[in-house]
């Protein structure tokens, strides 16, 4: 008995920490680390942030790149002439002594390579000729910010019993421009005091390349790479170290094609690791060049890898710099990665980025539209200096007209012909300066841009009269495939013509803002206009979604289309509306793969068998995902409060990186779920990952809600003292829009969310939609009140006032206010006399305004004949300022809270109404 009491206890025991174990595991909630690919990046540009700039390279670019080159550091430009890579290659090669192996034909390597989180470029060597070396060798490089040269670290680590007896050749093969032209020959030479290899090449009009050691090197060899008899003192380094790992120590040669190379033979211990380091450099002049050297030798190659995290540290995180703190580390560090990537992407002079950091497929191609939303994540970011040299490229870059073209030239800003006209690159100029101009305030800048920045508007304005679908300028768009009214181009056409409004009142010129609002109101309604009208709008009525395109013969291109999501990334379609959520979900639908990988569109073979693919077949499966659109999804969960929804989407982008969180290319293979190399990183890409974790944690929103919008729809609305009933007949009725969280007492209560307007023959009908989702009852506190602030609707010349009531200020002078507060039992009408407001008369003969204390909602119905000095016709206009007041609960005191602003038209039965959204 005491023993199966005993076994009882130590039974029961065990249960008890079993169960307490599942409930711990249960309710904590457990935050695993999203992993990145093993796939690796296959190039990454580097920068020291103000003149030089190198990249680096692995053997194969991608998967049908023919080079015979291995891991290495394949360009390295100085800003006095960045359209020469003034070295052929700058590589390693190896030999294991102990056991006699040769790795010294680089090709034969893979390798990974990645920025960490300070800025340093690592890259480790893997197998070669996919057999693993019994050692691992890494290779970190920093290129040192603000100084001008770049010190590499090698790690030798040896995990076997044994010690192993190791050689290396560190060489830079020159790339003399004249070679094969007028042969201009060029020297070479060794520097012993300095350790340090030199090549001159001012005869062939280039700079000054120099390779230094930090330890003392078994040999040197200044050579002429052409020569390859083992018996010439001149002989290129990698013949000698070939054949029995040594190297001649020539000092000095003066060739046409001139290589340099340090070799050095050492023990690396059991169990142990062995470090070599390096430092290279481009200069203009030999004291340049022998002073950067000297500097760098000055210190450990250590103390430079530290510096230089402390400069990406301090960047990063310095005054209004943003950071984000999820608890999936894996996406900070995507986070930080990318804009580590995308600085050193950043050409430092120019301030323009490439497409891609891999120039196998789009070489040194600048995308205006890409690098101009590249631009805009920085400024999100805080980075508002390198995003504000972006914007001045750009608008140099401008046309006459006010376009741009398509792509650039990274290095000389020329112009490389590409698929034109993408007039998207306009838009997005619009939105990302004044969005730049919100987050800096700086009226320099707004004065400096704002010529060019008009044109740019005036381009989609002044084209949209003679446009005979009432759309914007067609273009090729985003995926570049045909000229048609294309969804994203027309988005941020209106996205950027509503930025273009506010910037224009910031100069004061409210008339030309009025000008775009009009033009952002015509294709917004043109947007929304159903695909069985004439002529055509992008929604597809039957089906419940947004079609990629009209053409510009006037027919419907009903393909499911991705990139359409953009309408609700920049603000142009509320994501909380009707129209917005089944176009959402039908691209998921129709496109969405891997679990929240989203392709381009229906059939997309871009990367499988389309002939202009950049690799080949690169992705294995026609709709490779592009986490862009991804991302897009994303914004679109967040708009609507939808976090867990989003992160899905965030943490799929962040399984699809590459190697050490580095951003995918354009896409990702739905059969490997590796990001494709060709295009790998891709800045863009990055850019839409850093927007949407800022905007995750509430830090970032690019979304545009205009100042402005022109509104008008035929439809009577009967209004009764119960809100609730009534709301089913405003569900057709186009809604707009207002700034959230904006009020100037901070009561959600009275802070406009959306309004919905219409009329009949005889009414003006107005729903107010609140913030808070609640309002305070008749004649409770905190009173409040609802007014309609109105110009004439037949213009006249009657006294008007551009503040309100309580001294708020208006949108500009009205001559007419209505108004109900909610301690009152009228409507009553206000015109302006003697410059102040005056009560003229109480509204009889509709129902008076009403609200629901439980939903927020109000409603208000005012005779049309009240704000108008003579009888009001069909295609008369009104701008109005819809209002909410607030009591101060302590201090009694009134004040226009909010308010929301709409050109108002009045419009019959059978018209074409304006939009807005659709509830």
């Amino acid at each position: 008995m005491v023993l199966m009491r005993t076994y009882k206890s130590k039974l029961a025991l065990f249960l008890a920490v079993v169960l307490t174990l599942s409930l711990l595991l249960i309710s904590v909630p457990v935050f695993a680390l999203t992993s990145p690919t093993s796939q690796s990046i296959t190039s990454l540009y580097m920068s020291n942030w103000t003149n030089a700039m190198n990249i680096w390279m692995a053997s194969k670019l991608s998967q049908n790149d023919t080079g015979t080159f291995g891991p290495r550091i394949g360009e390295m430009r100085i800003s006095d002439d960045y359209t020469t890579n003034q070295i052929v290659d700058y590589s390693s090669f190896f030999r294991n002594e102990t056991s006699s192996t040769k790795y010294d034909q680089p090709h034969n390597f893979n390798s990974e390579a990645y920025y960490d989180n300070n800025g340093i470029l690592r890259t480790k060597y893997l197998d070669y000729s996919g057999t693993n070396m019994p050692i691992t060798v890494t290779k970190d490089f920093a290129m040192v910010p603000n100084d001008n040269f770049t010190v590499a670290t090698f790690t030798f680590t040896n995990p076997t019993g044994s010690a192993i007896d190791y050689n290396m050749l560190e060489q830079i093969h020159v790339n003399n421009k004249t070679k094969g032209g007028t042969n201009q020959t060029n020297t070479g030479s060794y520097d012993a005091a300095r350790n340090t290899l030199f090549v001159n090449m001012s005869n062939s009009g280039q700079y000054y390349v120099a390779l230094g050691a930090y330890q003392t090197m078994d040999g040197y060899q200044v050579a002429d790479d052409t020569q390859s008899s083992l018996a010439a003192s001149d002989v290129a380094a990698w013949y000698t170290f070939d054949n029995n790992g040594t190297v001649k120590n020539n000092a000095s040669k003066t060739a046409v094609d001139i290589s340099v190379a340090f070799q050095d033979r050492f023990t690396i211990p059991a169990n142990s690791s062995v470090t070599r380091s390096f430092v290279a450099t481009v200069r203009n002049s030999l004291a340049n060049a022998q002073s950067s050297i000297d500097t760098a030798r000055a210190q450990t190659a250590s103390y430079w890898f530290t510096q230089t995290g402390t400069s990406y540290t301090n960047w990063l995180t310095g005054t209004g710099k943003q950071t984000v703190n999820f608890t999936d580390t894996g996406i900070n560090d995507t986070y930080k990665r990318g804009l580590i990537t995308i600085k050193n992407s950043i050409q430092p002079t120019s301030g323009a980025m490439p497409a891609a950091t891999n120039p196998i497929a789009y070489g040194y191609k600048v995308w205006a539209r890409d690098s101009a939303v590249t631009a805009m994540a920085l400024d999100q970011a805080g980075f508002t200096a390198e995003a504000e040299k972006y914007w001045y490229w750009l608008q140099d870059r401008q046309l006459s007209d006010g376009s741009f073209k398509t792509t650039f030239d990274l290095w000389t800003n020329n112009y490389v012909s590409f698929v034109e006209p993408e007039h998207d690159s306009i838009g997005i100029f619009l939105i990302g300066a004044y969005l730049h101009y919100v987050k800096t305030g700086n009226t320099t800048f707004l004065n400096n841009i704002w010529t060019k920045y008009k044109k740019s508007a005036d381009f989609i304005w002044s084209n949209l009269g003679s446009d005979p679908y009432q759309f914007g300028v067609p273009d090729n768009s985003i995926w570049e495939e045909n000229v048609e009214y294309n969804a994203f181009t027309q988005a941020v056409y209106v996205a950027g013509l509503d930025a273009a409004q506010y910037m224009a009142r910031a100069k004061s010129l409210n008339s030309l803002a009025d000008d775009y609002n009009g033009a952002a109101s015509k294709i917004r309604s043109s947007i929304q206009r159903e695909d069985t009208w004439n002529p055509k709008g992008l929604w597809n009525v039957v089906n419940n979604y947004y079609n990629r395109a009209v053409t510009t013969s006037g027919g419907a291109n009903t393909l499911v289309d991705a990139s359409s999501a953009a309408l609700m990334a920049y603000g142009v379609v509320d994501a909380n509306s009707s129209r917005a959520s089944s176009h959402n979900n039908k691209i998921k639908t129709n496109l969405q793969h891997d679990n929240y990988g989203i392709a381009r569109y229906d059939g997309d073979t871009f990367y499988y068998t389309a002939s202009f693919s950049p690799a080949g077949n690169e992705a294995q499966s026609d709709e490779p995902s592009w986490p862009q659109m991804s991302l897009y999804m994303a914004l679109y969960h967040l708009d609507r409060g939808e976090t867990a929804s989003a992160l899905n989407y965030l943490q799929w982008v962040v399984s699809r990186t590459a190697v050490g969180y580095m951003s995918a290319g354009e896409a990702v293979s739905r059969i490997t779920l590796k990001p494709l190399p060709s295009t790998s990183v891709e800045p863009v890409t990055a850019a839409w990952f850093v927007l949407t974790a800022l905007q995750y944690e509430g830090k970032a929103d690019i979304r545009i809600t205009p100042p402005q919008s022109n509104s008008g729809a035929y439809k009577a609305i009967t209004v009764t003292t119960t809100v609730a009933n009534d709301l089913s007949q405003w569900s057709n009725v186009p809604y707009y829009i207002d700034k959230v969280s904006d009020s100037s007492s901070s009561s959600a209560d009275t802070d406009i969310k959306r309004v919905y307007v219409s009329n009949d023959a005889n009414n003006l009908y107005v729903r107010i939609k609140n913030n808070s989702g609640t309002l305070s009852g008749f004649n409770t506190t905190p009173r409040f009140g609802m007014m309609v602030y109105a110009e004439d609707f037949k213009h006249s010349a009657a006294s008007s006032k551009s503040t309100g009531m309580y001294g708020g200020t208006l949108d500009r002078p009205f001559q007419y206010l209505v108004g109900r507060w909610s301690d009152g039992t009228n409507l009553s009408k206000f015109n302006v006399q003697s410059g102040n407001w005056t009560f003229t008369n109480h509204i009889t003969g509709v129902t008076i305004p009403q609200w629901d204390t439980t939903t927020g909602e109000m409603e208000m119905v005012i005779p049309l004949s009240q704000l108008a000095s003579s009888a009001v016709a069909t295609g008369d206009f009104s701008n109005l300022n819809i209002v909410l007041i607030r009591q101060n609960p302590s201090t009694l005191a009134w004040t226009e809270d909010d308010r929301i602003a709409l050109n108002y038209r009045i419009t019959t039965t059978g018209e074409a109404w304006y939009y807005g959204n659709v509830e």
